[in-house]
């Protein structure tokens, strides 16, 4: 069973519902919702999370913004919830050839945990879960 505090990134509604609800059903988690990279650098600002399930193109900011935001974060020292980088699972409807994988591993190497490809599979993301959340 996973236990931490998780922050889901997707501007589309019904995907964002839907990781939400499965979140909270399959694991002993805090889930909290942003529509965006915006929404969600304030959720960052004001609470620490262990864990970021973020989607990459979204309007406002998209996920690579809020990757390089989150970045310039740690080294403000009046952001007081983020005293270390939470562990983050890129979501994209991108393909491989668009968006490698390797690509956003390697530019974000302290964050980036996995990358993983729209629809997704529930057991490939709960396999995640289980090896960043334990």
């Amino acid at each position: 069973m996973s236990h931490g505090h998780v922050l889901v990134v997707e501007d589309d509604d019904f995907i964002r519902h839907l990781l939400v609800e499965y979140l909270k059903e399959q694991s002993a988690l805090e889930v909290d919702s942003a529509r965006d990279g915006v929404d969600a650098l304030h959720c960052v600002s004001i609470r620490s999370y262990d864990l970021v399930i973020l989607d990459v193109m979204m309007p406002y900011m998209t996920g690579i913004d809020f990757l390089d935001s989150l970045q310039v974060m740690t080294s403000d020292r009046s952001v007081t919830t983020l005293h270390e980088l939470p562990a983050v699972i890129v979501v994209t409807s991108a393909s491989q050839e668009q968006i490698p994988n390797g690509r956003i591993e390697e530019r974000f190497p302290a964050m980036v945990r996995a990358v993983l490809r729209k629809p997704l599979h529930t057991d490939e993301l709960q396999r995640h879960l289980s090896r960043l959340l334990s």
